[in-house]
């Protein structure tokens, strides 16, 4: 449970959400919480009617609910009607985020070290202990938490909110209202070496790219993203990247993508917009992965995906198709054991035929 910023009343906060009250109108919420612990003055929400039996038991304020429910059996005092209620309870998390951040000291701590070189815009807040080299720029509004280091000629776009012990290597680029969470790296080298054929030895190609994210693009806790060799590593707007992905040199990932831990994509492919890359997929390099594509869990990509293409299994295919293999797998001790005995049968198969005895 959550204190909300000011207590609204059960219209105020379907007016803010754009839903239909049904129930109490005027009673005051205090809170945002779990459906789970919600008590008589909390805001809860049912987004997945999975849990609607045990969400009709909940004895909450007000529980923001989908229209299929509108009208079913409910504990809560009030039920706010709304199309989407994870999204309309994102809103009043909302409230309770910018809340939280606006507690975090406002200017420059004295125990940070802010290069003379580098540009710093209005309202920008530096926590203890960053680091912000020369000729870097800090967006109007943007929020550095202690620890954070910011590389030579990089730029942090405006509102953006990096959290302790993100490093944003030299000339990178971090676009507006981006958020990174600890302990991420943009613009580690990438992994680019050359090998003798004679000796095995590995010699390091420099890497001398940047990384471009642009704006409202959201990056989890240890994400590494490597630069480019040359150009720019790109990350398109709106992009949301999970807790412990690696992203290869030269990949560019399209518009509003989503991926998910554990995912490794290798350098210069291509990911095009609204992909979806599920937990511990792999994809290998030079590759392009067409708009909408589906990457299900642990799929393993050696090829270039077509558009609105979901892939399963390794190496990845079409999703009818690995599942009817999988199947088939599971088939292959009772299809061995029937060719066995169809082999004895016909005398053909592990040993050799009558005649071929006879000979």
């Amino acid at each position: 449970m959550m204190p909300l910023p000011e207590p609204k009343t059960v219209a105020e906060i379907a007016a803010l959400v754009g839903g239909r009250v049904v129930g109490d109108k005027s009673l005051v919420i205090e809170a945002v919480s779990e459906v789970a612990g919600a008590g008589p003055k909390d805001a809860a929400s049912l987004h997945n009617m999975k849990y609607a039996a045990a969400a009709a038991q909940v004895p909450a304020g007000c529980l923001l609910v989908p229209p299929q429910a509108a009208d079913a059996p409910c504990a809560a005092k009030a039920k706010v009607v709304v199309a989407d209620p994870q999204a309309a309870f994102a809103v009043l998390l909302g409230l309770v985020d910018a809340a939280q951040r606006a507690e975090i000291p406002a200017g420059i701590s004295a125990k940070a070290s802010v290069h003379p070189g580098a540009r710093l815009g209005k309202g920008v807040r530096v926590g203890d202990f960053c680091v912000v080299e020369a000729g870097a720029e800090i967006g109007d509004g943007a929020t550095l938490l202690p620890q954070v280091y910011v590389g030579r000629g990089a730029k942090i776009g405006r509102d953006a909110l990096l959290y302790p012990q993100v490093v944003v290597r030299e000339e990178c680029v971090l676009g507006a209202r981006a958020i990174v969470h600890s302990g991420t790296v943009i613009g580690s080298d990438g992994f680019g070496f050359t090998t003798d054929r004679k000796t095995g030895r590995h010699t390091k190609i420099p890497q001398i790219g940047n990384v471009v994210i642009n704006d409202d693009v959201e990056i989890g806790a240890n994400v590494t993203i490597d630069r480019a060799t040359l150009g720019s590593t790109v990350i398109g707007p709106g992009a949301k990247i999970d807790n412990l992905v690696q992203l290869g040199h030269n990949a560019k990932i399209g518009r509003d993508c989503l991926v998910v831990s554990q995912t490794g994509i290798a350098g210069s492919t291509t990911v095009g917009n609204n992909v979806i890359l599920a937990g511990q997929a792999g994809v290998a390099g030079h590759l392009t992965i067409g708009d909408g594509a589906i990457i299900t869990a642990q799929t393993g990509v050696m090829s270039d995906v077509p558009p609105r293409t979901t892939l399963f299994g390794s190496p990845g295919r079409p999703h009818r198709e690995a599942f009817k293999l999988q199947a088939l797998y599971g088939r292959l001790p009772e299809i061995v054991e029937r060719l066995k005995a169809l082999e004895k049968k016909l005398g053909t198969g592990g040993e050799a035929a009558p005649q071929e005895k006879a000979r």
